[in-house]
């Protein structure tokens, strides 16, 4: 189990605009300049030695066995979207065959058509990055909404696809006297791909109206969206016992019958935000259902409580099956683990800098870069991101684990704090 403390990383997929970039001191502080620090999750310290050489030449990897791929069918979640939500898409069929391959020193094309094999030998290639062409996608006729078109007029052969992969571990959780006992789970991961990303749907007054003045899009502020990630855990009887879903740069988890219903088709439901495709428990109410959005979970406090709001926040917004929310088929698939759209650690969409300064708009990395070394693998995401909004004892747990204006997070506190919870599992 990780102990000590981690100081927050200043990276990720998601970035809230910076007051001060909005005030146009770009130059003083505030903003990360371009090129320097940790951009992505996965220039972040750890990772290579975590993941280590698993795909290296001659090693055996292989696609999803027979049982993985039964297991993933029969607990596939459902999904419910707002009208006016982009569509998922199939990431080789509807996003690869749109993007260029540029060079970061001069930005010059190093392939015009980006196929698979391109893709793959330039995976680890950090003087590249892909580029997507929003305007070809969209005179194609791919930029759909949900619940623009009849069902029936959707473009053939053009089904959303989720991407399933299955992990099982050996998870340690702090048992009677903090002795520790042993859970063998199973996590079943289902990533949606997005082409591009927005931030909340509702920003802090201003801040919508800052963002058009210099012409910063809140509707598409990064190329490709494939952090969006449910997973399905199963313990004992190979019934889903939680769910750990990615919500912007952090996630949270949900134990079933305590958090979350268990359906009767075993078929986990969940609501996928307007704008930011974020992940969220289904809601059954009439209304739409407003969520609480922070940069990172340093901020977890506010998250949980709606106390002490920083600076950089939103409101994701959510309608369930009853408050005009509408469910989408996909097509499961399955890829080799060690597909570039996992393991790239290239930007697969543009960088963004503004006035040469990152504001958090580049395109993200392959998807298994999605969260700080010391929280995987995923037992430890798990435990760490069992926190329940308005409990007295999770909200004071973490205003004591997390030091905000240091910006450094007692990972191990807040890990056994949410391991004692799932102990009866």
């Amino acid at each position: 189990m990780a102990t000590g403390e981690e100081k927050s990383p200043r990276i990720g997929r998601k970035h809230y605009p910076v007051t001060l970039c909005l005030a146009l001191v770009l130059f003083s502080f505030g903003c990360t300049k371009q090129g320097s620090g940790n951009r992505t999750f996965a220039d972040y310290p750890g990772f290579e030695e975590y993941y280590g050489n698993r795909c290296a030449e001659g090693n055996t990897v292989s696609l999803p066995g027979k049982e993985d791929k039964e297991l993933l069918h029969r607990f596939r979640p459902r999904l419910f979207f707002s009208p006016g939500s982009r569509y998922p898409i199939d990431f080789y069929r509807d996003y690869l065959p749109f993007t260029v391959m540029r060079r970061f020193s001069d930005r010059k094309t190093v392939a015009d058509r980006v196929a698979y094999e391109t893709l793959s030998k330039n995976r680890s290639n950090r003087q590249v990055y892909l580029e997507f062409l929003q305007d070809r996608y969209r005179d194609a006729g791919l930029d759909r909404r949900v619940g623009e078109r009849e069902e029936n007029d959707d473009l053939p052969g053009r089904k959303p696809a989720l991407y399933g992969r299955v992990y099982r571990e050996r998870v340690s959780f702090p048992c009677d006297r903090e002795v520790p006992c042993y859970l063998d789970l199973t996590f079943l991961k289902y990533n949606a791909i997005f082409s591009t990303s927005g931030l909340a749907s509702k920003l802090p007054p201003g801040y919508e109206f800052i963002l058009s003045l210099l012409g910063l899009d809140a509707e598409n502020w990064h190329d490709l969206d494939n952090f969006v990630a449910v997973h399905i855990v199963l313990a004992k009887e190979s019934l889903p016992a939680a769910a750990l879903l990615a919500q912007h740069n952090h996630h949270r988890a949900y134990m079933v019958g305590k958090d979350i219903d268990l359906p009767r088709d075993e078929r986990l439901v969940f609501d996928i935000a307007l704008r930011s495709n974020e992940v969220y428990p289904s809601s059954s109410g009439t209304k739409p259902v407003e969520h609480r959005v922070v940069q990172w979970s340093i901020y977890m406090k506010y998250l949980l409580s709606g106390e002490d709001p920083p600076r950089y926040r939103g409101l994701d917004i959510t309608r369930g099956r009853n408050a005009g929310g509408i469910e989408i088929d996909y097509d499961l698939k399955f890829l080799s683990p060690c597909d570039p759209l996992y393991t790239a650690e290239i930007m697969l969409g543009e960088p963004r800098p503004f006035f040469g300064r990152y504001i958090g708009r580049d395109g993200p990395p392959g998807s298994d870069y999605y969260t700080i070394p010391r929280l995987l693998p995923l037992g430890n995401l798990l435990k760490f991101s069992y926190l329940h909004d308005g409990d007295a004892g999770d909200i004071a747990l973490v205003a004591e684990a997390i030091d905000v204006k240091e910006g450094v997070i007692d990972i191990g506190r807040i890990m056994s704090h949410g391991g004692r919870s799932f102990t009866g599992i």
